[in-house]
């Protein structure tokens, strides 16, 4: 694999993983904002900001790399597997954002055995 072939696919994650994160950062907000406990609605914004921090880490990384930085919820399908995650129970939403985290870990870490294994 070239490395024109590298630097897109590793755009194509960061893209990927700045959606999710931006994603993550709006569900942890709308579930503190449905949230009754004081303390749990307090971990939830912890977790929307942080988050938020992993969207912008993204986004610098694609700038440096002179790539777009997708819009939120640019596609119907996300559009509707938010509101679907919205209106959902808050195990259900945390679940999947946990999932979407490790399944962008996976893809770095074959991403990253790929290149080693070429090297």
């Amino acid at each position: 694999m070239n490395k024109g072939t590298l630097r897109s696919l590793l755009c194509f994650g960061l893209q990927r993983s700045y959606r999710h994160q931006r994603t993550a950062f709006r569900l942890y907000q709308a579930l503190a904002e449905r949230e009754a406990l004081a303390q749990r609605r307090q971990l939830l914004l912890m977790l929307a900001r942080n988050a938020e921090k992993s969207a912008a880490t993204h986004a610098i990384r694609l700038l440096s790399l002179d790539a777009a930085v997708p819009q939120d919820l640019d596609t119907w399908g996300e559009r509707l597997w938010y509101w679907l995650l919205v209106h959902s129970k808050p195990q259900w939403v945390i679940a999947w954002i946990e999932w979407q985290q490790q399944e962008d870990a996976k893809f770095y870490f074959r991403l990253l055995q790929h290149i080693t294994s070429n090297n």
